[in-house]
Parts: C-alpha cells; structure tokens; sequence
C-alpha cells in the first residue's frame, strides 16, 4: 500500500479529497435508487390530499342539492369520485404513503370523521387484467411492460410509474353514504438511465477540478519552504523568505528566517574570531622570524625560516577556509569553457603536463571566484600527487560536468571521503615537502558545493585518480533567483 500511494503531500491529500468525494456521491447515488420511489410516491401522496381538500372546499360551497352533479362534473379519469353506500377501502393499510394522506385530511375535516385510505396496488392488475377496485367501465387497468409498472387510462394514454390512491371518507352529518375517491397520480416520465451516473461524475470532476486547486494553493507554501531551503544550502546570504500569508505560514517563515539569521551570525562570529587569532599569530610569527635571522648556524636558521613559512601558509589557508568568500559571492553569466581553458594554460606556462578537451565556449550561471578556485586546486593536486592531469569539460541537458585525470596511485576507497576533512593528509602520498596545510580539496569541494554541485573520486581501472566535477544546470536558475 505504501508503494501505490503517490509521494508529494499534494497528490496524497488530493486522493484523499477525490476518494471522500466519490464515496459521498456514491452513498448519495445508492439512496437515490434505493428510495427514490418512496420519495415520489411520498410527494405525490401530499399531492393527492391536497387535491381531496380542495373538492371538499368546493363541495362544501355548493348547495346540498348541487353537490350530487358537482361531483359527478369534478370527476374524471384521473380523480373518480363517487357518493356510494359502502366504501371501496375496508381498512387504511400501513403504508407510508398513506400516513401521509391520512395526516393531511385528519387536519381539514372535523373530529369523529371515519377516514380510509389505501395506496397498495393490487398486483394481479399487473397481468393484465382490471382492478379490481374500479369503478364498472374499466377506467383504470394495469399491465407490466419492459420491467416497469404502466397504468393505462380508458382512452389509452399510459401513465408510466403511477400512483393510485383509494380514499373513503364519512363525516358524522353523512348517515348512509361515504365519499370515495380514486386518486391518479403520474409520479413523472422516466428518465435516462444513465443520467444520473452522468451527473454524478460531471459533478465528481468538477469538485475534484476544485479539490485539485485548493489544495494545490494550501500547499504551495511547502515549495516555497524547500525552495528556500535549497537556495539557502546553495548561499547562506540568500534574501529572507516574505512572511505573509496564513498565520500558520507566517510562523513558519519567521522561523526559517530566524534559523538563517542565526546560521549567519554564527559564520560571522567564527570568521572574526578566526581572523583575530590569524592576526595575533602573525606578531610572535614575525618576531621569530626576525630572531631566526640572528642565528649563526645556517642550515638551523633555513629550517627555522621554512617552518615558520609552512606556519603562515597553514594560517592564510585556515582563514580563507574559515572566511569562504566564494560563498558570498553572487552568480553571474561566465564562460565555464574558457575559465577551465585558461587555468589548463596557466598551468602549462608553467611547465607542468596539463591538458584540456571540451568545447570553447560554454555560458553557465556561476560563482566565478568560486569556479576558478575549484578547478585550480583540483589541476594542482593531480599534477603534483599524479604528475600530470588531463581536463575534460562536457555538458548535458541536466548537468556540466569537468573530469581531472593524473597518473598517481590513486586514493584508497576508505579515504576518499576523509581526504575532504580539513588538515587531512595521506602521508601514503603527500609530504610537507609539497606544500599545502590539506585544505586544498575541503576548499574547493565547498566551493563546488556552494553553487549547487557535487564532487566524487574514482580510481580509474588503467591506473591514476578520477576527479569528477558535477554542476546541475536548473541551478542557474536558483542562482538568478537568489541574485
């Protein structure tokens, strides 16, 4: 089950919103079909009381020697009405239905009046043959057509889904006659079949329509929160998130941002703090150079001044690591290709076996200080710990990519994450002699990183390191937004 489920918050709570829907207008539909008779019939039961409480006014009206005709005269197929010695219910049955006429004609006539009313149909009427309620003439007969109940009028006019209602009724002042009326009533043409499924999903789509917008406007904050957290992964500096919206939303924000501001602040204190302590060594550093001068020996006092050198070198790389200008500097349009190209030249000015294959020009959003301090610290650790390195640049519709191949021993498996610690260097392969405080890759993986990219090393099977080098290219993007 947790396979099928979708993984975003905003399809899950849409599934959980359409599922809801569905079961709802389902219910709704299986009560339609279920009590729809009864509904009408319930309707229509209304209906026919009203309309004996409407002849009973008019009757009323009418002088005692008229009402005889006047019934005769408001008699029709529909509603045959009769004066007759004996009525033509026995007995009201239980059916809803007719509760429902029997409460409304208790209310109009006067206490003690003797009210029947039957709204069964006689099932054999359905065979074809006459009610046997019916008045002599065949005014109403029945018969089963295609499933459904059809009732036909003498004239032939079918009245399909009727409802037959038969009332006897005897006031207190009526001695030897009961007022019978037979009440016809069409409950309405049948419908399509399928409307009703038609409007059940014509109306799912559109709630789901609905559903699908609203939760995607009630959850559009929790993009605007990965995307800050992603642009603030990329650069601490990034502009606040706008706290504005839902006062959920809002705390949230003001929350996110205090976090950065905090993250900030921290990088600042460290900053400073390591730059007070680079400026307080660099004092006892001096005066010791300056004693080391006054040694008579000279090979104490050359590796007195060499030491004292590697010290200042280990302190201008700690605080540049510790300052990391490359993060705070902003993206800009540069040309990856001739940035890689021109520190391959450089170092073969210098004498050294560099190479480079890749296209000649090639636009990118990058960190230019960043970008040009990456790649010259990877070129310079391959050509001093590989003798040479060769630099590939590439690009796919997803991501740059530039490779750094030497001829060295390569990095053991269980180091090539630890040789990006800071001040970490494999003596297997590295000695003071080369120089460097092992700040080299932490430098310039942080650097890579600071614009969204990764770096990974690989031992190639013909021998030497592989540095590979990934830049995502939708990172421009990001980039641009957080300029």
């Amino acid at each position: 089950m947790r396979r099928l489920l979708p993984q975003s918050v905003i399809a899950r709570v849409f599934v959980a919103l359409t599922t809801a829907i569905v079961l709802i207008n389902f219910s709704s539909l299986f009560f339609y079909v279920v009590f729809h008779d009864e509904t009408a019939v319930a309707a229509a039961a209304s209906q026919a009381g009203d309309q004996i409480i409407v002849m009973k006014r008019l009757i009323e009206r009418a002088r005692r020697e008229n009402q005889d005709e006047l019934i005769e005269r408001l008699s029709s197929p529909l509603m045959n009405l009769r004066l007759t010695p004996t009525p033509i219910v026995e007995q009201s049955d239980n059916q809803f239905a007719s509760q429902v006429v029997l409460d409304k004609l208790q209310k109009e006539f006067p206490m003690g009046t003797d009210i029947r009313v039957d709204s069964r149909i006689d099932l054999r009427g359905f065979q074809g043959g006459a009610d046997p309620g019916a008045q002599p003439g065949g005014i109403f007969q029945f018969f089963q057509k295609g499933g459904q109940r059809v009732l036909a009028l003498h004239d032939g006019v079918p009245a399909i889904d009727a409802a037959l209602f038969n009332i006897s009724i005897k006031t207190p002042d009526m001695t030897n006659e009961w007022f019978n009326a037979r009440v016809v009533l069409n409950l309405g043409e049948p419908k399509g079949e399928y409307a009703p499924f038609v409007w059940l999903i014509a109306l799912s789509i559109i709630i789901g329509g609905v559903a699908w917008w609203g939760v995607h406007k009630a959850t559009k904050p929790l993009s605007v929160f990965a995307s800050a957290a992603e642009r603030l992964g990329v650069d601490v500096n990034a502009e606040p998130l706008p706290e504005a919206g839902p006062s959920e939303v809002v705390r949230a924000a003001h929350a996110f941002n205090t976090m950065q501001m905090r993250i900030k602040r921290f990088i600042r204190d460290r900053t400073q703090m390591l730059a007070a302590i680079s400026h307080d060594l660099r004092t006892p550093i001096t005066r010791l150079r300056l004693r080391a001068e006054f040694v008579d020996d000279d090979r104490q006092r050359m590796k007195m001044l060499s030491d004292l050198d590697e010290m200042e070198a280990m302190i201008g790389a700690t605080l540049t690591f510790a300052r990391d200008d490359a993060a705070t500097e902003k993206g800009e349009s540069v040309d990856v290709a001739a940035i890689v190209a021109a520190v391959c030249s450089d170092q073969r000015a210098a004498g050294r076996d560099v190479t480079y294959t890749g296209p000649d020009s090639l636009g990118f959003i990058a960190r230019d200080l960043a970008l040009k301090r990456a790649i010259y610290n990877f070129i310079d650790n391959a050509v001093k710990y590989g003798k040479c390195a060769r630099v590939t640049l590439s690009a796919s519709t997803t991501e740059l990519v530039i490779l750094i191949d030497d001829d060295g021993p390569g990095i053991p498996l269980s180091d090539r994450e630890r040789v990006f610690a800071p001040f970490i260097r494999l003596e297997s392969s590295r000695s003071r002699e080369t120089g460097g405080a092992g700040l080299g890759l932490t430098i310039a993986r942080n650097a890579v990183r600071s614009m969204g990219g990764d770096v990974e090393l690989f031992n190639r099977p013909e021998g030497g390191l592989r540095v590979r080098v990934t830049l995502p290219i939708a990172q421009e993007e990001m980039l641009a937004a957080a300029e």
